[in-house]
């Protein structure tokens, strides 16, 4: 898919949730495995390439930033997601839990400070009403491409 141009992030999110119901086909099964870190790397690798088609970003960026931008909770959240429902969690606790999870990495994360300063709150990210993320924006919340140059150049 093009950076530039294609479908929009709306679109190209429901295809992100194809491959994640793939990916995660099982997971209450083999959810031990995850221990396994060649297993996470591969995982946390499509998740990333998902992730920067959905935001339509450049590759450099840590998949945290990219998956908090591109509103895809990271992997490992998900699979303990699915864990939990098979085992009786209710969906909407499930999802509470899963938020809380990921808005305390994103706080403690040691990249994307640029983007948390932006986007502080990923439940208010996620439930916004309004914008879709294109190429120009994911620049501009990553602090990528030409934005990078206009935040570094511009006198202080």
């Amino acid at each position: 898919m093009p950076n530039v141009g294609g479908a929009r992030a709306s679109k190209r999110r429901v295809l992100a949730s194809i491959v994640h119901s793939q990916l995660l086909y099982a997971a209450p099964v083999w959810h031990k495995v995850t221990n396994n870190c060649k297993l996470m790397q591969r995982l946390r690798r499509i998740q990333r390439i998902m992730s920067i088609r959905v935001c339509s970003t450049y590759k450099k960026g840590s998949g945290e930033v990219i998956g908090v931008i591109a509103e895809i909770a990271l992997i490992d959240l998900l699979i303990q997601e699915r864990y939990d429902r098979y085992h009786g969690m209710d969906k909407n606790l499930g999802r509470t839990k899963l938020l809380q999870q990921w808005q305390g990495k994103w706080n403690n994360g040691i990249y994307g400070r640029w983007t948390n300063r932006l986007i502080p709150d990923i439940q208010l990210w996620l439930n916004r009403q309004y914008g879709e993320v294109d190429y120009f924006m994911s620049q501009a919340l990553s602090g990528d491409g030409f934005f990078r140059k206009y935040l570094y150049d511009r006198p202080s």
